[in-house]
């Protein structure tokens, strides 16, 4: 059963939570990163900006300026580090969604022995980028997500917790409000943990790169300390988990650039052979439930129905993105990876009709020939492709809540 630590985090004050803590550095557009640099002196983003300013640093280099960086953050006035203890994260967004999630430490022997699952492949340069930061700036400022079967217990537990006032409390540029509460005492800091524990699996919703660059992270330390003991912070992670019946998963779509040759009315005859479909006409739909997937072609949508004699591969099945794959990219399109593919594009869904309108809008206006679009997978199917050691296609899903960097840092050196 996998271990589940509290720390010492080291947050923001709240006077300036709202604006220390941010999106993720990869969710900015440069121009927006330029941005939020220049009116806001108190972002997160300062203390990692030497990542990708003087280009004639070595990475060493710039990684020790982000190391001296955060050491100022830790000792100025800004920041509080708490006693330990494990953290509630609420996101409350102007759609009335709402995502909570517990964040404290998992053990890297629970991922490497299988107690931590993973359900997609890592590229090893990224892995490798990533392990190098961690072995020369020593902390965690965003958490890995993960996910767990829905546990009466943890509801309870963080129910009681929430009543309380939030230690931080801020709304960001999009309105979504951000909430964090501090649990320190020791007895419902057990009561946490044996709550947890008490999962035999846990699985890696969002965050497969960052979990492996920490295992070569502890990989790498365990080889030139004498005699660890387990217990010491480099044998963890930030994680923060959020169960199966709150996370948020929305669908990933795809855009294609050609039908490989094929006209419009040759190409949906030779669909017909794997799907049963129904032409929509120029109103934008969303797809009714799993096995449904959206197709716009020449300014028309049809509903592709996956034919259940196709449905032959256990656990990938359950995914309309596999099937896609292997029903109609790889055998008609020649799109055998469609990871490097450059005729097809990824567009984020929406959850709803207005990721679709989105999806139309560019087909319509950037040359593409096609969309495909998707009924969002259920958390139960992610849980069982990694449950079976098998590993979804790229952008299968868009998964919330995104943690946010900078709002509770784990020092791997505390």
């Amino acid at each position: 059963m996998p271990q589940f630590k509290p720390f010492k985090g080291i947050r923001p004050v709240k006077e300036i939570a709202g604006f220390f803590s941010t999106k993720s550095v990869d969710a900015y557009p440069s121009d927006e990163l330029l941005k939020e640099l220049e009116s806001n002196p108190n972002s997160f983003l300062h203390i990692i900006k030497p990542t990708w300013e003087n280009a004639g640093d070595s990475a060493a280099a710039k990684h020790r300026k982000v190391l001296e960086n955060f050491k100022d953050y830790v000792q100025n006035e800004n920041s509080e580090t708490d006693k330990s203890a494990f953290y509630i994260y609420q996101l409350s967004k102007p759609s009335k969604e709402r995502i909570r999630g517990i964040i404290g430490l998992v053990n890297m022997d629970d991922y490497e022995n299988g107690s931590i699952k993973k359900h997609e492949e890592t590229l090893t340069k990224r892995v490798e980028l990533f392990a190098d930061y961690l072995q020369n700036v020593h902390f965690h400022a965003e958490p890995v997500l993960l996910t767990y079967h829905h546990n009466q217990r943890i509801d309870l537990l963080m129910d009681v917790e929430m009543k309380r006032l939030p230690a931080l409390s801020f709304k960001d540029k999009e309105e979504n409000l951000h909430q964090l509460w501090v649990v320190e005492n020791r007895l419902n800091l057990q009561q946490f943990k044996d709550s947890v524990e008490n999962n035999e699996f846990l699985y890696i919703a969002d965050g497969h790169h960052r979990m492996e660059s920490s295992l070569v992270y502890t990989r790498n330390i365990r080889k030139n300390h004498k005699n660890p003991t387990g217990s010491e912070s480099f044998n963890y992670t930030l994680a923060m988990l959020v169960s199966d019946r709150e996370l948020l998963i929305k669908d990933y779509n795809r855009l294609l650039k050609d039908l490989n040759g094929f006209e419009n009315e040759d190409f949906i005859n030779i669909l017909k052979e794997k799907f049963d479909i129904v032409e929509r006409g120029e109103n934008p739909f969303f797809p009714s439930k799993k096995h449904h997937i959206g197709m716009y072609l020449d300014g028309k949508f049809y509903g592709l129905f996956v034919k259940k004699e196709m449905l032959t591969e256990k656990g990938l099945s359950e995914l309309d993105t596999y099937l896609l794959e292997e029903l109609v990219l790889k055998p008609h399109l020649n799109i055998q990876d469609s990871r490097n593919d450059e005729r097809i594009d990824f567009i984020r869904g929406t959850g709803n009709i207005e990721g679709v309108k989105e999806l139309k809008n560019r087909v319509d206006s950037e040359g593409f020939k096609a969309g495909f679009f998707f009924y969002p997978v259920n958390p139960l199917d992610l849980q069982k492709i990694a449950d079976l050691g098998l590993k979804m296609p790229p952008k299968s899903t868009y998964i919330e809540p995104k943690p946010l960097s900078g709002l509770t840092i784990f020092d791997l050196e505390e």
